[in-house]
């Protein structure tokens, strides 16, 4: 019997009303529903039934070191980053040295994993990701009249210029602004985020296309529905756009100031209908399967979970996932899109 598992289901301000309720085929109740999450973390256990009732997954898998989201983005997510694994064990400890609760509105490290990131776009998905080269910056910035942007560029270069913007307190919003960064200008207006948005990379993301995000690297979800699968952290380094607690020493400790060309991720297609997100230095994996007619497959790791987008897998519906153990075996019926994810042991 498949074991389906039931999410943690996110609530966050920035969550969109429909997407997920229609994707699970569940009335929307009025509540942004921002993130499901399969896994073991604990700020949001997923669930599943057993013969003696329901139980945390952990409870029947152990910890999971990945974490596997569905994320539906209705508004612009905080400008963030996230550590690496020496800046999150050496953040944990710090703050628990200082007695503060892992609940604590104001606590930025919850635990001691960095936080690596996969994004694998389900609809058209946009997003800020990382610098662009100080020079294309600096001439959009003359271009477009933002002297003082350009000013502050060319005499300090990029990290100095983040933190000002960042460290301003009313800075007036620059005229011109591109079309993509309109909605942010209307919710955070006066924001110097929205000066650290123009030296930004505009990603736009076509379903089926992935990107991976390294810790330091800066970004903002701006909208979309996207699988997402990551270590299993919630380690978050906020800096702007945002009412939750925002941490600007941490920010600038964690952040990467390098300009780089956004991690477009294109899937290894074993065939035309499963295709592998090969990526070296993630302590997980990721495949993509188009289910055009009936197949078994047979979990090879230690555990993997199956996530169903479209279509219907045997008992496994869209936006449900299951989970497998070793040697268990899942019958996929089509037409249909699963998701398949592990962890390396190793991490």
């Amino acid at each position: 019997m498949t074991a389906i598992l039931n999410p943690a289901i996110k609530h966050y301000e920035w969550g969109d009303f429909a997407a997920l309720p229609d994707l699970l085929g569940v009335p929307r109740d009025q509540k942004p529903w921002a993130e499901l999450w399969f896994g073991t973390h604990s700020d949001g256990h997923a669930t599943l039934q057993t013969a003696n009732g329901e139980t945390q997954l952990k409870n029947v898998v152990g910890d999971l070191s990945f974490l596997l989201k569905l994320i539906a983005v209705a508004k612009p997510l905080s400008l963030q980053t996230h550590p690496s694994t020496a800046q999150a064990l050496a953040g944990f400890a710090r703050e628990n040295k200082f007695g503060l609760a892992r609940t604590a509105a104001n606590r930025v490290y919850k635990d001691e994993a960095a936080k690596p990131e996969l994004l694998c776009a389900l609809s058209e998905f946009q997003m800020l990701c990382g610098f662009t080269p100080v020079t294309e910056s600096l001439a959009r910035a003359e271009q477009n009249g933002w002297h003082e942007l350009a000013q502050h560029l060319k005499l300090d270069g990029l990290e100095k210029t983040v933190h000002w913007a960042l460290n301003e307190k009313s800075l007036p919003t620059a005229q011109n602004l591109p079309s993509h960064l309109q909605v942010l200008a209307s919710l955070y207006p006066n924001s110097g985020g929205i000066l650290v948005a123009l030296l930004m990379n505009h990603v736009v993301l076509k379903p089926g296309d992935a990107i991976f995000l390294e810790p330091g690297n800066v970004h903002s979800y701006l909208s979309g529905l996207a699988v997402e699968v990551m270590t299993s952290s919630d380690n978050v380094m906020r800096a702007a756009f945002t009412t939750k607690h925002v941490d600007l020493n941490e920010f600038f400790a964690t952040a990467n100031f390098v300009s780089e060309t956004p991690r477009l991720v294109s899937p290894n297609e074993a065939s035309h209908d499963v295709a592998l997100y090969d990526i070296s230095s993630a302590p997980f994996s990721v495949q993509r399967f188009k289910v055009t007619s009936d197949i078994s497959l047979t979990a090879e790791h230690e555990v993997e979970l199956y996530l169903c987008v479209q279509g219907q897998l045997g008992s496994l519906h869209q936006g449900q996932a299951c989970v497998l153990r070793r040697g268990e075996n899942l019958n996929l019926t089509g037409p249909s899109l699963v998701f398949r994810v592990w962890g390396d042991p190793t991490f």
